[in-house]
């Protein structure tokens, strides 16, 4: 045997067991690096359209729950109890609202602080008697 018969032989007696594991191996890899890729796109693509859809900020309420007489004998007596409820139906809470009730002439303010997505709070101002209360949102800080 000559030695250019003999690299051609050592050439052609490669185990093809071992060739077609080497292919197998080449497409699982090229499998899981499309897989991946095709994951990353979409989670770049989801993170994206949740970056530009902003959630919905509903303007918060102020009502008036009551209106309670105080006792004539309390240092406040001849003046009213006004309760004000603040709800928040928006996704995002509130750091700070400030409520203005108006009692006649009379102006009162309420500044409610930490007030959660879809959450509520309740505060108390006294008015002169005789009044008619209202309640409107000043100002509020998105958190």
């Amino acid at each position: 045997m000559t030695p250019d018969e003999q690299s051609e032989t050592d050439a052609s007696g490669t185990d093809d067991d071992t060739a077609t594991e080497i292919a197998g191996g080449d497409l699982l890899e090229t499998g899981i690096m499309i897989v991946s890729a095709l994951l990353l796109v979409g989670l770049l693509g989801y993170i994206a359209s949740q970056a530009i859809v902003a959630p919905t900020a509903a303007e918060p309420t102020a009502t008036i729950d009551s209106v309670e007489p105080l006792p004539s004998d309390s240092p406040q007596g001849g003046s009213i109890r006004v309760t004000v409820s603040l709800e928040n139906e928006g996704e995002t809470g509130l750091s700070s609202v400030e409520v203005v009730v108006r009692c006649g002439s009379v102006e009162r303010s309420l500044v409610f602080t930490h007030v959660p997505a879809r959450g509520h709070r309740t505060g108390t101002v006294i008015c002169p008697r005789g009044t008619t209360p209202t309640a409107n949102i000043a100002a509020w800080i998105e958190a």
